[in-house]
């Protein structure tokens, strides 16, 4: 049993930041700029394996999208080892399909895999058909800032044992929100440094 759980537990997953560079809000990062940006990759790479094993998932996901700009996409995975065949899968998303929804919905969505595949934005993956991780089912939040704006998005799929609950939700959202708040304060932390006057 306890191997059983480790391998269920265990992030078999290396995450790599996925997408163009440079940031649409950092055009010409400096020195203060690297490290709010190394702070961030490691808050994002942290939470997306905390969160799967809080849940008890197989797959997270965590993207954060600039300014609705899916070019600079920074996007980090979480999979047990049940997922060992995509460990290297690192396809940045595009806003095709349920993903573009999401963010332009900009609420939490809990859903069973025959309820995400009779959704209208379902596309089956596009062109990483067959490439993607297979799904079973989809718990997916958005990242949202304090004015409203929409980050990025939080997604968990293939529950451990049954659905994803009511609870589950719950606790997922109040993540999300964490994640956020940890985001935009490393954020203002940022930009007062920037402010700051030299000497």
């Amino acid at each position: 049993m306890p191997d059983e759980e480790h391998s269920v537990h265990q992030n078999i997953y290396r995450n790599v930041v996925t997408g163009a560079t440079p940031n649409p809000v950092i055009p010409n990062p400096d020195a203060i700029d690297e490290e709010f940006t190394d702070a961030a990759n490691r808050v994002l790479s942290k939470a997306v394996e905390l969160i799967r094993v809080l849940i008890g998932a197989h797959q997270s996901a965590i993207a954060i999208i600039v300014q609705e700009d899916w070019s600079s996409i920074r996007k980090y995975f979480s999979l047990s080892e049940k997922y060992a065949a995509w460990a290297n899968y690192n396809t940045p998303a595009t806003g095709y399909g349920t993903h573009g929804w999401l963010l332009r919905h900009n609420r939490p969505v809990r859903m069973t895999q025959a309820e995400l595949e009779a959704h209208p934005e379902w596309k089956g993956f596009g062109t990483e058909a067959g490439k993607h991780p297979p799904m079973r089912g989809w718990l997916s939040a958005p990242i949202v800032g304090r004015d409203g704006t929409n980050w990025g998005l939080l997604q968990l799929s293939d529950k451990y044992a049954g659905e994803f609950t009511e609870e589950d939700e719950k606790h997922f959202i109040s993540f999300a929100g964490l994640v956020s708040e940890t985001l935009e304060a490393l954020w203002d932390v940022r930009n007062l440094r920037k402010s700051a006057p030299a000497g």
